[in-house]
């Protein structure tokens, strides 16, 4: 290439951002006319926003005064060409120190002024002359001690350890102490008054005290006396003797006279050293702890505190920027299929290649993090009514579709993506209802993008409102218990109640579970019900059954959270005041899921206070024959639905039999549920059903009427 042609062609082949800019006469603000690749590069722009665009934009707000006033300061000197380093923002906020070479070339029609402007990214220089700033300060900071210590030391200088000397201003010896006298010479003596500074080194050298000296003697002795003559400013300065570290302050007093002042500094230089060693050290140590702390240990990615953290951050880009935020909720679909049948080895190898793939389809500016074990968030900015988050989740789908090999198998899995954005959704709620949008894409099928939207948040805002109720009524004690009461099959006594949980809320009056335990479950508290139920129940219970007979049993429905409570057991101390058996029904679900050996010592535990179990809705879950042997409860409930039609049906009649006769042969007591008629009541019994429970014999009430049906004796039994 000839050397006009790569003259001619510089500007497109350097890898500086180059701009040429113009600013009419009057004006302060010039704009592009023309940018280089480099260019669009450094501030994230593209051609098309760059042209046109004003010079000041690419300047941080804080320093474009000081860079305009630069600006005008050399063209009212007549001055075309100028250089400053100065802060710029990229397009997307990010914060860079900059080189700016700027050439100005005036028009003769004075009408208007071209600028061409040459820029370097010199932010890591700035950050090397940033550490170099603070380790001179704490380098100071020691020299600065042990000058405070030598001030000291000067009015006791015949007793220091330091060689110190004084020459006056012909450089004749004055003043020494026996330091000085023995760095110089084994004989002490042989200095004397008078002599002249180098006569005192020449003895010095003579017997070898000065090592760096050897070779060049001469040059050594002209060196240090002109050094004492013209260097007597205070300051300290470093000599290294042999492996010895020494600060060396050369000072001139008013009298012309020169003070020298040597002190060992090896030890600290050393610990300095070491100390500068420790804190590198220090600095990995805590950037490794925080980094494990914040990221995914298998996939490398960000976990929920790194989530966290960046929301906030992208939440304040937003309020500085005025645009959008969006989150992606991303679930594996077939995931759990590749644990179960292929191992936990082949599902550690999915997530790293997912992770991989996220990390490839997601912009620079978006993040990822790992949140669970097969779910992933994503935070991307957008801008207002586009439909970026969209798009990309798509894409996320098409590329989490293609199958993988592991070890000659292959894995098929895909995704679902719930999709939740601003300015519909609260950033603060951002996750929240990415999580509904994905639960509703799971519910739809698989590989499925939903996006929050109106109606998904005038639910939110409704189960918001609702939880924060629950969590007021529980501050209030508004749960109270309902009992409706069980009876023997063959007579029709009342033998037991079970306590069913209403909430008296003060404004819609009495409500059932379905209007709240939703909402309870949502925020935990769903334990903390049972409890207030359990509670209360009891104390009405032992007040009026005290000094009575007759204790009928009393039985409550119990979440896990409620069975694996610790708090559980010091409320089964309760039972030591009520004869009667108290028992906790467990859905068919919680012991089907729940057959670990700790929820399986915990029923052990509960049984030992003196508690009994028994499976309520029993046939309409999964429960098989040895998960029911492993509870070993004392009753099972027979689910209403299955009680339902058996007055019409002769196929109904005979499964609930086939339930009683299991529930016998298992020694377990059997109670059917859902007994609306005499016809219901009568069947039951004939099949050998041992307590009924329905609303043939009355509804749930409240304790106030149980006392009045246990005043009046057996109202059922006389009835039969």
């Amino acid at each position: 290439m000839k050397l006009e042609d790569i003259l001619s062609q510089f500007l497109s082949l350097t890898d500086d951002a180059i701009a040429i800019a113009r600013r009419p006469e009057g004006e302060n603000i010039s704009r592009y006319e023309w940018v280089n690749d480099p260019f669009c590069r450094m501030f994230g722009m593209n051609m098309e926003d760059a042209i046109g665009s004003r010079s000041l934009d690419i300047h941080h707000p804080d320093y474009f005064d000081d860079f305009s006033q630069s600006v005008a300061e050399s063209l009212e000197m007549g001055e075309h060409r100028m250089v400053c380093d100065t802060l710029c923002v990229r397009k997307s906020g990010e914060t860079f120190w900059a080189s700016v070479s700027m050439f100005m070339v005036p028009d003769p029609t004075r009408e208007t002024v071209c600028f061409g402007i040459v820029l370097r990214d010199i932010s890591e220089l700035k950050d090397r002359e940033q550490a170099a700033e603070l380790a001179l300060i704490e380098r100071e900071r020691l020299f600065a001690k042990l000058e405070a210590a030598q001030g000291r030391l000067m009015g006791a200088i015949n007793t220091i350890p330091d060689p110190f000397v004084m020459f006056d201003k012909k450089l004749r010896l004055t003043t020494w102490n026996s330091a000085y006298a023995e760095s110089i010479s084994s004989q002490p003596d042989v200095l004397r008054e008078g002599m002249t500074s180098r006569e005192v080194l020449e003895i010095g050298l003579k017997e070898n005290r000065f090592p760096e000296a050897v070779g060049r003697e001469d040059a050594w002795l002209d060196d240090m006396t002109k050094g004492l003559k013209d260097e007597a400013t205070g300051e300290p300065k470093m000599m290294d003797i042999g492996n010895r570290h020494y600060k060396v302050i050369r000072n001139k007093t008013p009298r012309g006279d020169r003070l020298v002042f040597r002190t060992d500094i090896t030890e600290i230089v050393r610990q300095q050293r070491e100390l500068e060693r420790y804190a590198e050290q220090l600095e990995k140590a805590n950037s490794d702890i925080s980094h494990q702390a914040t990221h995914d240990e298998l996939t490398g990615l960000g976990n929920r505190r790194y989530l966290a953290s960046k929301l906030e951050d992208f939440i304040a880009w937003r309020e500085r920027n005025g645009l959008e935020i969006a989150t992606l909720h991303i679930d594996l679909d077939r995931f759990k299929q590749i644990n179960d049948t292929m191992g936990h080895a082949a599902g550690d190898f999915v997530l790293e290649c997912v992770s991989e793939r996220l990390q490839a389809v997601m912009r620079r500016t978006d993040m990822i993090a790992r949140v669970g074990g097969d779910e992933f968030i994503t935070l991307m900015r957008c801008e207002a009514g586009s439909n970026d988050p969209e798009r990309l989740a798509k894409r996320l789908v098409d590329e989490l579709s293609r199958p993988l090999m592991f070890e000659g198998r292959q894995c098929r899995f895909g995704a679902s993506v719930g999709i939740a954005r601003t300015p519909l959704v609260n950033p603060e709620d951002l996750l929240t209802s990415s999580d509904i949008a994905l639960y509703k894409a799971k519910e739809t099928g698989r590989s499925r993008v939903v996006t929050f939207d109106e109606s998904d948040l005038k639910t939110l805002k409704f189960n918001k409102r609702l939880t924060d109720d629950v969590l007021r009524a529980l501050e209030n004690s508004e749960f109270i218990p309902y009992f409706q009461p069980q009876v023997r099959a063959s007579t029709f006594e009342i033998v037991g109640f079970e306590a069913l949980a209403r909430w008296q809320h003060p404004e819609r009056g009495l409500l059932q579970p379905a209007a709240f335990l939703s909402a309870a479950s949502e925020v935990r508290v769903d334990g903390e019900i049972d409890k207030m139920i359990f509670e209360k129940s009891m104390d009405c219970f032992n007040e009026f059954f005290d000094g009575r007979t007759m204790f009928p049993s009393l039985s409550f429905n119990a979440s896990l959270q409620r069975i694996m409570d610790p708090r559980l057991i010091d409320d089964a101390s309760r039972l030591k005041t009520y004869p009667g058996q108290v028992s906790l029904e467990l859905l068919e679900t919680i012991f089907l899921e729940e057959e670990s050996d700790e929820f399986l010592m915990r029923i052990d535990t509960l049984r030992d206070y003196g508690l009994n179990f028994e499976v309520d809705d029993f046939g309409s879950g999964r429960a098989s024959i040895v998960a029911l042997k492993r509870i070993a409860p004392e009753q099972l409930k027979i689910d209403r639905r299955l009680v339902s039609p058996i007055t019409d049906s002769n196929q109904a009649r005979k499964l609930v039999q086939s339930i009683i006769e299991i529930g016998h042969a298992l020694e377990i007591g059997v109670t059917a549920e859902g007994v609306e008629t005499a016809e219901h009541a009568n069947i039951l019994r004939d099949l050998g059903c041992d307590r009924l429970q329905g609303y043939h014999f009355a509804r749930p009430m409240c304790f106030e009427d149980v006392a009045e049906l246990m005043r009046d004796g057996q109202p059922f039994a006389q009835s039969a």
